[in-house]
């Protein structure tokens, strides 16, 4: 991710699990432990997002917020606070530059997606970039803005495979997003089938791998079974 993620919080348990969050995307994440320190060390010319705590504001926050959005006119700023903020804070901030804001207690999920959100505003050419995955070796391409998988032959030419169905796209795409990463059966089966993870078993996940594994031909011996934990795609099959 070219496009900077700043965590500005003093809670360091709260900032681990964002920031390891966010690296399992790929994204570029820094962290400061308050206003001045993000404010002295940010790039002014460099568009970016920044999840600004509202406990790092200080005792006249909207004075701090516009001395911020002042500094770095680029950066895209979003209030993160405890939930019993009340609405007229948020109201405040909002009114004074803030472009959102969320609770600590946000599903991981829906935090990435408002943040992919932000960076298609921020940058377009970089956010439909990002929905394109590709094998560190260039011969598998999937485009999840449309779900377009093309696979690159020994020949050299590029072949669209329309056989996958939406889940096994969806499996391809979370090996891709983390090569060489083995994945426990459970966390395969929460990611990819989310809300309904609670209705599929772990045995589930075997048979739509098969027929991934078929689908793709010699591609598919990359994904490999790691027993005892789950799977993993290996470049080196």
């Amino acid at each position: 991710m070219a496009c900077p993620l700043w965590i500005i919080n003093g809670n360091a348990v709260l900032c681990l699990r964002w920031e390891t969050l966010f690296r399992r995307e790929n994204w570029t994440v820094n962290r400061a432990p308050n206003l001045d320190v993000f404010a002295a060390t940010a790039d002014p010319r460099e568009a970016g997002i920044a999840l600004v705590d509202w406990s790092s504001l200080g005792q006249t926050p909207l004075t701090a917020l516009k001395r911020l959005k002042e500094r770095l006119p680029a950066i895209s700023l979003i209030l993160t606070s405890s939930p019993d903020i009340s609405n007229d804070r948020i109201i405040e901030t909002l009114e004074a530059g803030v472009d959102d804001f969320f609770a600590h207690t946000i599903d991981d999920g829906v935090l990435k997606a408002k943040l992919r959100a932000h960076l298609r505003r921020l940058l377009p050419s970089f956010a439909t970039a990002m929905n394109v995955l590709r094998s560190k070796s260039g011969d598998i391409k999937l485009d999840r803005s449309n779900w377009e998988l093309q696979l690159k032959g020994r020949d050299g030419k590029w072949t669209a495979e329309t056989r996958l169905t939406r889940t096994e796209m969806e499996l391809l795409a979370l090996f891709l997003e983390r090569p060489g990463t083995a994945m426990e059966r459970r966390f395969i089966v929460d990611t990819v089938w989310k809300q309904e993870a609670e209705t599929i078993r772990p045995g589930t996940v075997d048979k739509h791998i098969e027929s991934l594994r078929k689908k793709l031909g010699r591609l598919g011996e990359r994904i490999h079974t790691v027993y005892g934990v789950g799977y993993a795609f290996r470049e080196e099959a």
